[in-house]
């Protein structure tokens, strides 16, 4: 093969290779319904476009994503960029993403279902979703991971019969999960109300006795609930947060109660699933009393965490903290 024909084919190749780089950094948003201002969506489809475009090339350069005003807020960012430091994330999106798009009753407007790839994540958890939360002008103003059951919960919860609050209540929920995962102390410090009670569940393993220990039926395991304050919790989450580079929070199993005395007052009870460098899949139930009565500034009175299981069986529901168990009179 003449000198000039296998310099056209390497040239041939490296364009080829190139090409599809650019198109794998490529990720397209088509919203399909939700939105009838024409000009609005096509400045929110070429926001979360360029967005989840960035977030590819930057993991194809090994690169923080480049993110500027014209397409995200500086709160968007600054909470974006934590997210990114435990886990860069790419768009697996392998053609157009068609997406209807949701009106927020705080205002704004939201994209859901967004398929992503958490590259620091275990394999079997990288495949993940991501939500983006618009401002009214289109501008991206937050992105969080959602919590599962999100639309069974919002259609099917007969507890509560104002959907606009349900949203805010599980949009808050989502906020707040994903604040673990992008370490923001300051987010959770501010939705704590100033006098919540945390409450924390653990077991605990005995060296059995000599005699004890020849009946293997009698369990060694003993549960304690450990109460902080606050500060004390906060205090502690700074520690976790620091000695731990990775970090995944998920929620399942999910129910919301609404208050029967307090109709802006809400009970979520779920299981949550813990993965740091430090701890491994630990699963346990949490409970949170969340105050909506002032919608701009909702508060958590109470969270508490029990381990899933103890003496090796499951915890009965009557067994898990809810809504009645605290007199909301006190805060």
């Amino acid at each position: 093969m003449k000198l000039n024909n296998i310099l056209f084919l390497f040239f041939a190749i490296l364009t080829a290779i190139q090409h599809v780089d650019a198109q794998s950094e490529r990720c397209k948003l088509v919203i399909t319904d939700g939105l009838g201002n024409e000009q609005l969506r096509l400045r929110i489809e070429q926001n979360v476009s360029a967005f989840l475009s960035a977030c590819n090339t930057a993991v194809i350069d090994g690169k923080k994503p480049d993110l500027d005003s014209k397409t995200t807020t500086g709160d968007a960012r600054k909470r974006f960029y934590s997210i990114w430091e435990t886990s860069p994330i790419g768009c697996s999106a392998a053609s157009a993403l068609e997406r209807k798009c949701l009106t927020r009753p705080a205002g704004g407007y939201q994209i859901r279902d967004i398929p992503v790839t958490m590259l620091s994540a275990p394999e079997s958890e990288r495949n993940q979703e991501i939500v983006i939360n618009l401002t009214s002008n289109g501008l991206i103003d937050d992105i969080f991971i959602p919590i599962s059951q999100y639309s069974d919960l919002l259609s099917a919860n007969e507890e509560a019969e104002d959907i606009d609050l349900r949203m805010r209540v599980l949009d808050f929920v989502e906020n707040y999960r994903t604040a673990y995962n992008r370490r923001d102390i300051d987010f959770i410090e501010t939705v704590f109300s100033n006098n919540a009670v945390i409450i924390v569940g653990k077991a605990i393993k005995q060296k059995p006795k000599s005699d004890v220990a020849l009946r293997s039926s009698i369990s060694t395991a003993q549960f304690e609930y450990q109460v902080k304050n606050k500060q004390q919790y906060i205090t502690a989450l700074r520690n976790v947060f620091k000695v731990n580079k990775y970090l995944d929070v998920r929620f399942d199993e999910i129910t919301v109660l609404q208050h029967e005395n307090y109709p802006k007052v809400y009970g979520v009870t779920l299981k949550q699933l813990w993965n740091s460098d430090a701890i491994k899949n630990e699963v346990g139930y949490v409970f949170l009393l969340i105050d909506f009565r002032d919608e701009q500034q909702p508060l958590i009175h109470v969270r508490t965490w029990q381990p899933d299981q103890y003496d090796g069986r499951q915890l009965k529901r009557d067994e898990i903290f809810q809504i009645g168990s605290f007199d909301l009179n006190r805060f």
